[in-house]
């Protein structure tokens, strides 16, 4: 999963800052990365809180991490269309 997030995040901030597609291709991308960024947040969140009580061993932000940087790079596209009166 981890691999999995960091990849997602990594194509986020890639649909940001370098390709440009259609309208129509860019806000499924654009709804596509919000609902991961969520997962990612919650599930990397919840993850973490559980293992530093019961693993703290294991413990690990990466996913948290991800999915932060999944949800800023998405706030960037939005806040990118708003200004360039683009659909998204």
């Amino acid at each position: 999963m981890k691999t999995f997030a960091v990849l997602v995040a990594l194509a986020a901030w890639g649909h940001l800052l370098f390709w440009r597609p259609a309208p129509w291709v860019s806000w499924l991308l654009f709804m596509a990365f919000l609902v991961l960024g969520s997962l990612f947040t919650l599930a990397g969140g919840f993850s973490y809180w559980w293992d530093s009580g019961m693993r703290p061993s294991q413990r690990s932000a990466v996913v948290l991490v991800c999915g932060l940087l999944t949800l800023a790079a998405q706030a960037g596209r939005l806040f990118k269309s708003l200004s360039d009166d683009d659909l998204a």
